[in-house]
């Protein structure tokens, strides 16, 4: 009998078109394809989904479908509290619901979580589950806990009591085995993959007219991601050279993002798409010249190792969750968080043609092969850690 992993995550993806959560989606299909078998627990969004039909998907409801707004929204569930402090009302039911889902499906072999709030309900409900729960952080809970003590308990709890923690990034993984001095030997990195599509995207620009320039930028439109510090630095650019500006994503700064590129006079530069399919990415990738991520905090971000795979070179902020991917000056440049000046004086040497975006994209696409980041290979590090935890439970 194949091994049965349940996945519990507050995000993911209701459609083939939906962005939320992907990597858990992509993870599942790669156990599957090992030979796992897979269940994926999650919050129903404010419709039903059948999708996908290749394995089975549990949406527990909370609340009418209407007000289905706590998960699956665009920054996860700390922007939805921020943004609609009502929904506040709906965690009680939310939490409940996840407790009572994930023991009506306590016959799973392993309960796998994503984020620590996931990790504390598994691990509390554990007495009458009795399954081994391995909780991988995603940087966005270790960031949270720091700013709330509600949910800086949770996180706690996460962490004391899964059989193991998993950090998608070095750095995470540095910073709890220092925190939690005593359970370093239950801390583990296990990085995310990413698809084999990315990387047959062809290498170089070349195939690219040198104008106009066309930056990339995809991600939720939220304070942390830091969109606006790009539109004022590019406003401030002394550069000659034409330059494009295509941003994919959502989220409830979008409409002052659009009205400063208005007030700045760049919107006309500037193509604000929405949300995209998983699937339309590569191909936007192949079309730009450089990806931007200017966020303030991340765990180690997906968007960033799909563009080292697809050669696309990186500039992005100086901080842990970019600092272990991006080499500053051979696959990508790095800059202060929040810093206009700083990133107009870098867009200037971009645009401008005074760096060498071929280099630097092939050294990140020959870091990512030497690195083996693939889904496939993931998956075949959780299914040794999966083994590990029952070994550890039968002992």
């Amino acid at each position: 009998m194949p091994l049965r992993v349940l996945h519990l995550t507050t995000s993911f993806p209701s459609n083939p078109g939906n962005i939320s959560g992907p990597f858990v989606h992509r993870l599942a299909l790669a156990e599957i394809r090992r030979g796992l078998a897979c269940t994926v627990l999650t919050p129903a969004g404010t419709r039903p989904s059948t999708w996908p039909q290749n394995y089975v998907v549990r949406r527990f409801r909370y609340a009418p479908w209407s007000c289905q707004r706590l998960a699956q929204q665009p920054g996860g569930i700390p922007a939805a509290l921020a943004g609609q402090p009502w929904l506040y009302c709906l965690l009680p039911p939310f939490l409940a619901g996840m407790g009572l889902s994930l023991i009506r499906l306590a016959k799973h072999d392993i309960i796998h979580t994503h984020w620590s709030v996931c990790g504390a309900m598994a691990v509390l409900t554990q007495p009458i589950h009795q399954k081994p729960v391995i909780t991988t952080l995603r940087g966005s809970d270790v960031n949270h806990a720091k700013k709330s003590r509600i949910f800086n308990l949770l996180h706690k709890k996460a962490i004391q009591k899964s059989r193991f923690i998993v950090s998608v990034s070095q750095a995470i993984a540095t910073d709890l085995g220092r925190q939690y001095h005593g359970l370093a030997d239950k801390i583990r990195f296990v990085p995310n993959g990413v698809d084999d599509v990315f990387y047959a995207l062809a290498t170089g620009r070349d195939h690219l007219a040198p104008s106009p320039f066309k930056l990339f930028f995809i991600g939720s439109l939220i304070p942390l991601k830091g969109l606006d510090v790009l539109l004022k630095a590019l406003a401030g650019t002394n550069s000659q050279a034409s330059w494009t500006l295509t941003v994919v994503g959502d989220g409830p700064e979008k409409d002052h993002l659009k009205s400063l590129a208005k007030d700045l006079k760049i919107d006309k530069n500037i193509h604000f798409l929405g949300n995209v399919s998983p699937d339309g990415i590569p191909q936007l990738m192949n079309d730009h010249h450089i990806l931007i991520l200017l966020s303030y905090r991340e765990g180690r971000p997906n968007v960033v190792l799909e563009a080292m795979a697809a050669a696309l070179p990186v500039l992005a902020t100086d901080i842990e969750g970019t600092r272990e991917l991006v080499q500053h000056g051979q696959t990508g440049w790095l800059v202060p968080p929040g810093d206009v000046d700083a990133l107009s004086g870098a867009l200037d040497d971009l645009i401008g043609g005074k760096k060498n975006l071929a280099a630097a994209g092939l050294a990140g696409r020959q870091w990512m092969q030497e690195q083996g980041l693939t889904w496939d290979n993931t998956a075949k590090l959780y299914s040794n850690l999966y083994e590990e935890a029952l070994k550890r439970r039968r002992n």
